[in-house]
């Protein structure tokens, strides 16, 4: 009776071990542990993941429900043999049963969304991967990870790692961070409106950019008179025409990328076109020496200026033909923005000068 216990228990054991080796070739199912994985060729985890705008075709979703999560995947090969993971073939996304497939479009180098150049990995070896995925907010996925090894004789398994995208929502929230950091940037700057953001997103040298806008203003203008215009004229010319950019002025901005604390925010603006004022300053030079008769050169300089604010206000604003694009980065949690777009013009010259052609 004795021996016959000691035979069943052996062949309890051979069937547990039989079971647990059966899962060649097939999908294993990830553990416990949220994000992390591994079977005898993989070792995976998440490192990291974060909701993304990947280019300005996706933008922000329309469905709120929805959105684009970048997730950086740390692998290393446990194997004898090299493996080849593919990012486009090799990583995959189950929603339940069904299969939803890398987006190789999503990828974007001005943002440092860069898909690997190669999928090898040697014995032995670690390596990062990227993966990026469209899903809905709070929800639970599996990534499927698709090792081939260049030992044909050997078997490839699939290793699933658990994604909860509910872990990441913080993320999506941030998503409007930068459009925000940019409209107080130029609130600010150039046109010294009050806005709060300013203080919580955007990293600037305020002083020496409000000193740099004011002398681009002055280059411009000072070429409209005869007479050297004092600091003061200046000083009282620019606030004019800041106030008016203030008041009548209108720049909408929208995320067109973002990602790894970099970002693109792309803009419309309507504005003043500052090269225009020759044409209004010559109209009212001519109306004083019509009127006066007068035709000293400093009499009608003083007349011009005092029609300034009025000029002003007769000007016909002008809109942007397209958006116009603009880099910024995120360092120690506030943005600083590139003082020059994407075509090589300055902000002074876009937002001062009104040169949106």
């Amino acid at each position: 009776m004795k021996k016959k216990g000691t035979i069943l228990l052996i062949l309890i054991g051979l069937i547990f071990v039989l079971g647990a080796c059966s899962g060649t070739g097939e999908k294993a199912s990830a553990d416990k542990n949220q994000g992390k994985n591994k079977n005898k060729q993989l070792e995976a985890s998440i490192e990291e993941a974060s909701y993304i705008v990947p280019d300005i075709e996706y933008g922000m979703p329309e469905n709120q429900d929805q959105g684009i999560i970048a997730v950086k995947l740390k692998i290393k090969n446990l194997s004898d043999s090299s493996i080849l993971l593919s990012e486009y073939e090799g990583v995959k996304l189950y929603d339940g049963d069904q299969q939803i497939n890398i987006k190789p479009e999503l990828y974007n180098r001005k943002i440092d969304l860069n898909i690997g150049t190669s999928g090898n990995l040697g014995a032995g070896k670690a390596k990062s991967f990227l993966a990026i995925f469209e899903v809905e907010k709070d929800k639970e996925y599996e990534i499927g990870l698709n090792p081939i090894s260049s030992n044909f004789e050997e078997d490839n398994d699939e290793l699933i790692l658990k994604l909860d995208t509910k872990k990441y929502a913080d993320s999506y929230e941030t998503l409007q961070d930068p459009a925000k950091a940019f409209t107080a940037y130029v609130d600010q700057i150039y046109y010294e409106k009050e806005n709060n953001d300013y203080e919580q997103f955007v990293s600037a040298d305020k002083p020496a950019m409000q000193e740099a806008a004011k002398n681009t203003f002055k280059t411009e203008v000072k070429e409209l008179f005869k007479k050297d215009l004092t600091d003061e004229e200046i000083d009282k010319l620019y606030i004019s025409y800041r106030d008016t950019l203030a008041e009548k002025a209108v720049v909408t901005s929208s995320i067109a990328a973002y990602a790894n604390d970099k970002a693109i925010v792309a803009f419309d603006i309507t504005t003043l076109p500052l090269q225009e004022l020759y044409q209004e300053v010559y109209e009212y030079q001519k109306e004083f020496r019509d009127k006066t008769g007068n035709y000293d050169e400093k009499a009608i300089d003083e007349y011009v200026l005092s029609k300034f604010d009025i000029i002003l206000d007769s000007m016909e604003m002008k809109s942007s033909s397209r958006k116009i694009e603009v880099s910024l980065m995120k360092k120690n949690g506030k943005w600083t923005i590139d003082p020059v777009n994407k075509y090589g013009d300055s902000l002074d010259k876009i937002f001062v000068k009104g040169s949106i052609y």
